[in-house]
Parts: structure tokens; C-alpha cells; sequence
């Protein structure tokens, strides 16, 4: 029987090469394992251990803005198992496991960015929010007349990106509110190991509306590419003076990268779209970790109760069929002991999320996910309990 628990440090170096092994393995191996990228504030590590450690992850916790306010959500990254013990229900485990650590700390909502859509799907992770993914020359990025100034930045200036960031994410679903820690160890740093980033600010009356991390490399495909991994302003013409300041590299950079939220009108406001690229990707995926999250669904509309069938591939406990009405969420029964009135709609975990976070309305959820309306009188309800949402994680882990 594996057991799940902290990891301890003297196994932390094996970790080490085997996350390195799943993430990197086209560097080769590495002679003395980087323990010291895992002490940090901003995660802790779980591992499952069968006669030694056989999978492993990091475990992370922040803020993030979630329907009407900021929650804290947990965050699953690095799961890795050797190959040596793979196809033999390890990860299976430590992500049920991890699930249940969080049910247990009062989270309820975990995130993580999949190395592979269906095999995250299949324990009931859903897609979260989608990205465009943006390439042009900087030259075609719109002219504007700045109102104020551009100065370099760094990590000192965490608390007035913070503020930024603030107003950016507002109303945004899933939006992170980062910590200092988070701020100074992952977007203002190398911490994948690749170029340290440039960061530019944008004031207006020395007050901080918007700002731009990125990173300058060579490529095959272009011969020097400027790669935006963060930006946030706080309104339209900050928007307009971090693209004029992308486009003051016209002379040094040959392209620009960056990716932007689905609902991004970039291409509506570059001078030549024919030489834009612009693919749409799958994101971060999401998954509640308990029904109880539904307590926290704005009710007010709900004019009938409404009674769900949820099904959960790996956690028994949200195998179950909850009652919704404007003043309680009560589980009914077993979802392998309904009686034989049918409830009024059914639905997976991971579909179920996405309603949760808006993602999905429930039109919607009906054509491209797993719900299904059993009762079509309930149908507006449905849409009263779970509206659409502008839903976008940015950050990496």
C-alpha cells in the first residue's frame, strides 16, 4: 500500500532528476541534482512512497479572483514518476491524494498546467480558459502618443506591479493575486532556467498604470524574437502605450510573442493582420475538489430547486446527487443509490467546474462538455445558477 506524505529532504535529490527526467530529458542527466530550486515559500512537495519514493509534486497555494472575490485556490505542478514506475497508478494516487489534502485545508478549487489534456481529463481536470497566441514583427503594432513615460523596473517595484496587477484582474476569474514571493521567484526571475527578463513600467504622474516582462532570444524561425511573458495596465491607454512600446523595436527585434486572453481584440488594432499569427490553445485546467463550493454560488435568481447528479472519477465522495435551492445546498444520496425519480441534470467534476468558474454557460456545457439536462424546465435556472464568465489564468507553474 503507498503512502502519501511530505517528501523528505533526503529523497528531494531524487525528485530532482526525475522531474528533470520528465521535463527535460533532451539536457541529459545531471551529475549533482538542483535541490536548492525546491526550498521555496511558494510550494511544498508531496511525494507517494512504495518501498521509496515512486512519484512526486509540487504542491502551491495563492490568491486568485474567483466569481465575486479573492479565494485562496491550490495549485498542482511537477508530477512526475519515473519511468521505472509508470502504468502502475502512481500519479493516479498522488493527484487523488493531493485533491483530498486541499478538500481536507478548506480549498476548493486546484488548478494545474497539463502536460497532456486527456490525461488530466481523465481523472476530472477540465480546461479552464483557452489563450491566443500572438506573432508579429513589431512594426505593425499600433502608433500611439504616450501621456507619459516608460523606466525600468525591478524586483523592488513588486508592491506597484502588484497594484497593476490588481486593477488588470479585476473581475477576471481565476486572475492570481501574487505575493511578494511569487513576484520576486517566478515572474520577475530565470526560474525555468532560461534568459533573465527585461521589466518596463508605464507611468503617468509617476504612478504606475502598466507594465511588460519579457525575455529577447534568437531563433530558427526568427532571427531575434521578443517573448512577452507578463503585461498588465490598468486602463485602455496604458493598453495602447505598452503596444507603442513594443513597436519602438522595430529597428532591434524581428518578432514579437505573446499570448493574450481569448476575448483579445490584438488583431483589430495591428496596421497589417496578414503578417499576424494568431493560434488558439488549450490553458490550465481546473477541478473542485468538493461539492461544498456550490454554497458559494450566487442563488438569488434560483426561482425552483434544482437537483444535480455529479459524477467524480477520482474522488468517491463527489460521486453524489446535491439539491440547489436559494437557501441550502443539501446531498440527497450515493449517486450509485438514486431512487427512480430522476434529478434534473447530470454532470462530471470537471464540467461542473467550468460551469462553477463561468467558463461554460449551461447551453453550453450541454453542446461541448458533460452536462446533460434531464428536466427542460430547468434549463433557465440552470442559467440563472451558473452565468458565463471572462475566466483567464496567466501564470505559469
Amino acid at each position: 500500500m503507498a503512502e502519501y506524505r511530505p517528501i523528505a529532504p533526503e529523497d528531494r535529490a531524487a525528485f530532482s532528476r526525475f522531474t528533470r527526467y520528465a521535463f527535460a530529458a533532451e539536457q541529459g542527466p545531471r551529475e549533482e541534482p538542483d535541490t536548492d530550486s525546491l526550498e521555496s515559500d511558494l510550494f511544498d512537495l508531496r511525494g507517494l512512497y512504495d518501498d521509496g519514493l515512486v512519484s512526486g509534486c509540487k504542491r502551491y497555494a495563492f490568491r486568485a479572483y474567483v466569481r465575486d472575490g479573492v479565494e485562496q485556490v491550490g495549485g498542482l505542478g511537477a508530477v512526475a514518476t519515473p519511468p521505472e514506475h509508470r502504468r502502475q497508478g502512481y500519479a493516479r494516487e498522488l493527484c487523488r491524494e493531493v485533491c483530498r489534502e486541499y478538500r481536507e485545508e478548506g480549498v476548493e478549487l486546484v488548478v494545474l498546467w497539463p502536460f497532456s489534456t486527456p490525461f488530466y481529463r481523465g481523472m476530472g481536470w477540465a480546461t479552464a480558459n483557452d489563450f491566443h497566441e500572438f506573432g508579429l514583427p513589431p512594426t505593425t503594432l499600433p502608433a500611439h502618443d504616450t501621456q507619459g513615460r516608460y523606466r525600468r523596473l525591478d524586483a523592488g517595484d513588486w508592491e506597484r506591479l502588484r497594484a497593476v496587477e490588481a486593477a488588470f484582474g479585476d473581475g477576471l476569474t481565476l486572475s492570481m493575486r501574487r505575493s511578494e514571493s511569487w513576484w520576486r521567484e517566478r515572474t520577475l526571475t530565470n526560474w525555468t532556467g532560461g534568459t533573465e527578463p527585461f521589466v518596463y513600467g508605464y507611468e503617468r504622474d509617476a504612478t504606475l498604470v502598466g507594465y511588460l516582462v519579457y525575455t529577447v532570444t534568437d531563433s530558427d524561425a526568427h532571427d531575434r524574437t521578443l517573448s512577452v511573458s507578463a503585461l498588465g495596465y490598468a486602463d485602455e491607454e496604458a493598453h495602447r502605450s505598452l503596444l507603442e512600446f513594443l513597436r519602438r523595436h522595430g529597428a532591434q527585434i524581428d518578432h514579437v510573442e505573446l499570448h493574450r486572453a481569448t476575448d483579445s481584440r490584438l488583431l483589430a488594432l495591428v496596421e497589417n493582420p496578414d503578417v499576424a499569427t494568431c493560434e488558439r490553445v488549450a490553458g490550465p485546467m481546473a477541478r473542485l475538489t468538493t461539492l461544498d463550493a456550490l454554497a458559494g454560488l450566487d442563488r438569488a435568481g434560483l426561482d425552483r430547486p434544482l437537483t444535480l447528479a455529479v459524477e467524480d472519477p477520482l474522488l468517491p465522495e463527489n460521486d453524489a446527487r446535491v439539491r440547489v435551492t436559494q437557501s441550502n445546498i443539501e446531498e440527497l444520496s450515493n449517486i450509485e443509490e438514486l431512487p427512480d425519480s430522476e434529478p434534473d441534470a447530470r454532470t462530471d467534476i470537471g464540467t461542473l467546474t467550468q460551469l462553477y468558474l463561468g467558463r461554460h454557460d449551461p447551453a453550453t456545457a450541454e453542446r461541448v462538455a458533460g452536462l446533460t439536462v434531464l428536466d427542460d424546465a430547468c434549463r433557465e435556472s440552470l442559467g440563472e445558477l451558473f452565468p458565463e464568465r471572462r475566466v483567464c489564468l496567466r501564470e505559469f507553474f
